[in-house]
């Protein structure tokens, strides 16, 4: 009998109807870590949230065929190690991919009218007037929106701010002019989006490739007013680079829901920096209560899948040699 392992918390994404209907159709166990740590060596499928799989870990894996994310993003999973020992890693590709653009689009909008600032100031009693109300404010038709990364959540990003008139640049290494062109943005080498835009949004996987893809050198690109901002991995940028430059008034601003520690450690410089220039929210771009049902089912048919022997259709490593035959279904 196939074990289909939870490696998080159980409380953590309950319930977990849909998987285990598709463990118990399919004649696997469904069980929990914190309640039965011997059967991690013998589980052929591994689900992870949060818990980082490793190489090391991997090694203690031999019967797991396949691990599968809660979510996008496979940053916790060593996928190359995953592939070395013939493990199959599949993901959660769009269940909040509406979430995550409609998010980016509410912080690129609440960063340029100062929406937390006006609220903030309010609160405590002042109402604002004269220049106070002009600080930085612009229209975001005469604007332009550079957007590095055009997959399925950028392009959901060009398309909501398309509606706003704005001009909207776009640089993916993985796409071809006319693709980009396709997805309501105008192609742009990575400088040039840096030196152009007005607003620039990240909208990439987290690799070795994009760790720390904003430095200081793309920073110092950027001009000196404009905003960065950032749905996609706290890692993808220097943040120490980006304190510095809101810190020396090298850059307008910042809108943040994702760090590179999470949570941050107390007094950390963004938290502490003017709500007019820096937003920052605690990683929860995705939430919301339709995503749930979406998420869990993406992950169950990646589970229904692999126990029919055939390929998830979210597989990200599609060069694995897996441990057993698979097929197309």
């Amino acid at each position: 009998m196939a074990t289909v392992l939870v490696a998080d918390p159980e409380d953590l994404l309950r319930p977990y109807a849909e998987e285990q209907q598709v463990a118990a159709r399919r004649g696997a166990r469904f069980v929990f870590s914190n309640e039965t740590p011997p059967c991690v060596r013998d589980a052929e499928v591994i689900l992870s949230a949060t818990i980082p799989v490793d190489a090391d870990t991997m090694l203690a894996l031999p019967r797991c065929r396949m691990i599968v994310r809660y979510g996008i993003g496979v940053d916790t999973i060593d996928v190359a190690a995953a592939t070395a020992a013939g493990i199959v890693v599949a993901n959660a590709p769009t269940y909040c991919v509406s979430e995550v653009a409609d998010y980016t689009a509410g912080l690129i909008v609440s960063w340029n009218r100062r929406i937390p600032w006006w609220s903030d100031q309010l609160r405590r009693g002042h109402w604002p007037v004269g220049d106070e109300r002009l600080i930085g404010v612009r229209r975001l038709s005469r604007l332009t929106l550079g957007l590095i990364g055009l997959g399925k959540i950028g392009q959901e990003v060009a398309r909501r701010m398309a509606a706003f008139g704005m001009e909207i640049l776009a640089f993916d290494p993985y796409l071809s002019d006319d693709a980009i062109r396709s997805r309501s943005a105008m192609p742009a080498t990575f400088a040039a989006l840096l030196r152009t835009s007005d607003i620039v949004s990240l909208h990439v996987p987290l690799h070795p490739a994009t760790h720390h893809l904003i430095d200081e050198h793309a920073l110092a690109m950027m001009k000196p007013t404009a905003l960065l901002v950032n749905t996609s991995r706290g890692k993808v940028v220097d943040e120490q680079a980006l304190i510095a430059a809101l810190e020396q008034d090298r850059l307008g601003g910042a809108a943040l829901d994702v760090l590179a520690d999470e949570p941050p450690a107390p007094g950390h410089p963004l938290l502490a920096m003017d709500p007019r220039r820096v937003i920052v929210t605690p990683h929860c771009a995705a939430s919301s209560v339709d995503m749930v049902s979406e998420l869990h089912r993406e992950v169950a048919d990646a589970i229904d899948m692999l126990l029919d022997d055939c390929w998830p259709a979210a597989t990200i490593n599609p060069a694995v040699v897996p441990k057993h035959p698979l097929r197309y279904r």
